[in-house]
C-alpha cells in the first residue's frame, strides 16, 4: 500500500511536468501563407525553366511572409544586373565547364570576378588570420601539397560546410543529368567514360537497322571551328582535339589521375614538377608530309607550355609557371609560383590538372619564331594547317572532312595506345581502364565518323532511321520513356559537370538579405543569415525537381559541381526542406511568424517540474518513516 502511495507520488510528479511543459511550449504556426512582412526582388533571364524556379520561389516563400517580385529579363540585361547593377535580392544563375579542381577562386572570394554575392572578408573578418575566414580556406586551399593529398580533400570539406553554414551565399539546387539512346548490339559503350575512353571495349554483336558498316561509330555534333586547342573555345572542336592529341597525364571520370604519355610527375617540393615522357610515343604524320618519323620529347612539353603561357588566348591562366628548365630529352622541371605578387616562390595546387592539357607537336608548329628566336611565329602557314587539321600523338587521326557534312577520323595503327609494350605498365591498368585486351583487333571498330547535324531533333530522326549510333535524348523525356521501353536501345544517364542555384545578393545595400546586425534572439547569427537560412529551408526542391523536372534532375548541396566525387563533402550541411526550421530563422532573423524557441525553456521546465515529482516522492518516504 505505502508502495502504491509511492508509485502515485511519482506518478503525479510525471503528470505535473508534462502538464506544465505543455503549458509554455508553443508549436509553429502551420500555414501556407501569411500576410509578408517585405518584399524581395528575384530577377533571372527568359528561356528555359528559370522563369519557373522564379514562379516556385514565390510560392514557398509566402509560407514564411516573404513576397518576391519575380522579374525576367533578356539575356544581356541579366547579366548587366549580375555583375554591374546588382538591384536584386535573389536571382537564378548556373555554373558549368571543368570540374578537375575544386579551387572555386572567381567565384566564392572577394574579389572573383563572378562574385555576384557581394562576399567580402568584413563578413568573417578574423584578427588571427588577417583576412576572411572564407578568402583564407579559399586562399590555403590553392598552397597544399601534394594536390590531390588527403590533406588537401579535408581542408576543402571543412571550407564547404563553413561556407554554406557561416556564410550562406547561395542555394544550390539541381545538377541536370544527361541521357543518351545507343543500339542494344553495341557493347562496352559507357557514358560517363565517354566515346575516347570506352573504344577499346566497343565492338557490335550484329548490325543493326539501316547501318552500312560495323567497323565504325557514327555520332553527331556541331560543327567544329578552330582545331587549335591554343584558341578554340567550343566543344565540337575541343572533342577532334582530343580525339588525335594526348595529354601528361589522364582524369578518369571519378577524377582519378593517372598518368598517360607522361610515365612520371613528381612534386619534388611544393613549388617544383618534375616531368618525365615516355619512350616510343610516335606522332602522327602532318598533314603537309613534311614530318613522317618524329617521337615524343620534352621539348613538345616545353613548347606546349610556353605557347599556353604566352600566345594561347588564356595566357593569364599559366601565370603559375614562373620557369621552366629542359633537363634531358625525356625530363622536363617546372617551377611554379602560385603568387608572382610576393618575393619567394608559392605553391599552387591547380597547377596538376594545369599540367594534364593536349601536348602539340613542337616539331611542326615552331619551324620559324618571332625576332626574339623563342617565341613561335604563329603567322606561319603551318599554324594555319593545324587549326582546321590538327594532329597529335592520339588515337585517332582526321582522315576525311566535308564541310557541313561529316568529319572522319580513322583509328592510327602505330599509336602507342596499340602498343602492348607500352601499356603493359603496370601504374596503367590499361586494360581495365581504356580496354584495347588481346581480342579487340579482331572486333574493336577503326573508323569514328562525326556528322554534322546541329540540329537535335533532325539529328534523333537519323538515330531512329539506324544512320547514327549513340545519339542524345535529354531534351526528349518522352522519347526517353519509348526507347526505354523497347529492346532495340539502351539508355545511359550521367550527371554534368553543371549546377544552378539561387544566389543571394549578401552586398549591406539589401535591407535584409545583407542586413550584418547580429540577431537579437540568437547571437551566433546576423539577421541577414538567418534570413538566408530561412529562405533556403523554405523551397522545396523535391517539388520543383518533380514538377518541372520529372524527378529527372540530381538535387545537390555543395557550392562545387556534385560530380566532382572525392572533393564533395559527404556531410556538408544540408538544407532540405523543412518550414519548421524556416520559421525559427526568421524568428532569429527578427521577424515572428508563430515560432518561439523551445529548448532552452523546455529543458528548464522538464528540471523543475521533476524536481516537483522528487518533491512528491520525498514527501511521501519522510511521511512513512513518521
Amino acid at each position: 500500500m505505502k508502495v502504491n502511495k509511492v508509485k502515485s507520488a511519482i506518478l503525479v510528479g510525471v503528470m505535473l511536468s508534462l502538464f506544465v511543459a505543455s503549458s509554455f511550449a508553443v508549436n509553429p504556426v502551420k500555414t501556407k501563407s501569411i500576410e509578408p512582412f517585405f518584399t524581395l526582388v528575384f530577377k533571372t533571364n527568359q528561356g528555359g525553366v528559370r522563369p519557373d524556379y522564379g514562379n516556385f520561389l514565390k510560392q514557398h516563400l509566402a509560407r514564411i511572409g516573404i513576397d518576391v517580385n519575380v522579374v525576367v529579363q533578356d539575356w544581356p540585361t541579366f547579366v548587366a544586373e549580375l555583375i554591374v547593377f546588382r538591384d536584386f535580392d535573389i536571382c537564378y544563375v548556373g555554373l558549368s565547364g571543368g570540374g578537375a579542381d575544386p579551387d572555386f577562386t572567381g567565384v566564392y572570394n572577394e574579389n572573383g570576378s563572378l562574385n555576384l554575392f557581394g562576399y567580402d572578408t568584413s563578413m568573417d573578418w578574423d584578427d588571427e588570420l588577417g583576412t576572411g575566414k572564407n578568402e583564407w580556406y579559399m586562399k590555403q586551399g590553392t598552397l597544399i601539397m601534394p594536390p590531390d593529398s588527403e590533406e588537401r580533400v579535408q581542408h576543402y570539406w571543412e571550407w564547404e560546410n563553413y561556407l554554406m553554414d557561416k556564410i550562406l551565399p547561395l542555394l544550390p539546387t539541381f545538377s541536370p543529368k544527361s541521357y543518351v539512346v545507343t543500339w542494344s548490339n553495341l557493347h562496352g559503350y559507357n557514358m560517363t567514360d565517354g566515346v575516347l575512353q570506352s573504344w577499346g571495349k566497343m565492338w557490335w554483336e550484329s548490325s543493326h537497322q539501316g547501318q552500312i558498316s560495323t567497323d565504325e561509330l557514327v555520332i553527331t555534333d556541331a560543327a567544329w571551328s578552330d582545331l587549335n586547342p591554343l584558341t578554340q573555345d567550343d566543344t565540337s572542336s575541343s572533342f577532334i582535339s582530343s580525339a588525335t592529341m594526348d595529354t601528361l597525364i589522364w582524369y578518369d571520370a571519378d577524377l582519378s589521375v593517372w598518368p598517360h604519355i607522361a610515365d612520371s610527375y613528381t612534386y619534388l617540393n611544393d613549388t617544383t614538377i618534375q616531368i618525365h615522357v615516355r619512350d616510343g610515343i610516335k606522332w602522327a604524320t602532318d598533314p603537309d608530309g613534311l614530318f613522317t618519323n618524329e617521337y615524343l620529347d620534352i621539348y613538345d612539353v616545353y613548347f606546349t607550355f610556353y605557347a599556353w603561357k604566352y600566345v594561347s588566348n588564356d595566357k593569364q591562366l599559366w601565370d603559375w609557371i614562373e620557369d621552366m628548365k629542359i633537363v634531358d630529352d625525356k625530363t622536363l622541371i617546372i617551377y611554379v609560383d602560385g603568387d608572382p605578387t610576393t618575393p619567394e616562390n608559392d605553391p599552387y595546387a591547380p597547377s596538376l590538372p594545369a599540367i594534364s592539357t593536349r601536348i602539340l607537336p613542337e616539331h611542326y608548329l615552331n619551324q620559324t619564331q618571332e625576332p626574339d628566336g623563342v617565341t613561335p611565329d604563329t603567322t606561319h602557314p603551318s599554324w594555319t594547317t593545324f587549326s582546321t587539321n590538327c594532329f597529335g600523338t592520339g588515337l585517332f587521326e582526321i582522315s576525311d572532312f566535308t564541310e557541313g557534312v561529316e568529319t572522319v577520323l580513322t583509328l592510327r595503327s602505330d599509336c602507342w595506345r596499340l602498343d602492348e609494350s607500352i601499356t603493359n605498365d603496370p601504374d596503367l591498368n590499361w586494360v581495365e581502364r581504356f580496354g584495347f585486351d588481346s581480342e579487340w583487333d579482331t572486333k574493336g571498330m577503326h573508323q569514328l565518323r562525326i556528322r554534322i547535324i546541329p540540329d537535335l531533333q533532325t539529328s534523333l530522326l537519323e538515330f531512329e532511321a539506324g544512320k547514327v549510333d549513340i545519339d542524345g535524348v535529354t531534351a526528349f523525356p518522352e522519347k526517353r520513356d519509348q526507347y526505354q521501353a523497347d529492346p532495340k536501345y539502351t539508355i545511359q544517364s550521367d550527371t554534368t559537370f553543371s549546377y544552378g542555384f539561387y544566389g543571394y545578393n549578401m552586398r549591406e545595400s539589401r535591407q535584409q538579405m545583407g542586413d550584418r546586425r547580429i540577431s537579437e534572439t540568437n547571437p551566433t547569427l546576423t539577421r541577414g543569415l538567418a534570413l538566408r537560412k530561412a529562405i533556403s529551408y523554405a523551397v522545396d526542391r523535391d517539388e520543383i525537381n518533380q514538377v518541372i523536372h520529372r524527378g529527372e534532375y540530381t538535387i545537390t548541396d555543395w557550392p562545387i559541381y556534385p560530380k566532382m566525387g572525392i572533393w564533395c563533402n559527404p556531410n556538408i550541411i544540408r538544407y532540405n526542406h523543412d518550414l519548421d526550421k524556416a520559421r525559427e530563422y526568421m524568428y532569429y532573423a527578427g521577424f515572428d511568424i508563430g515560432y518561439t524557441p523551445t529548448t532552452p525553456g523546455f529543458t528548464l521546465i522538464i528540471t523543475l517540474s521533476s524536481l516537483l515529482a522528487v518533491a512528491s516522492v520525498t514527501f511521501v518516504i519522510i511521511k512513512k518513516r513518521k
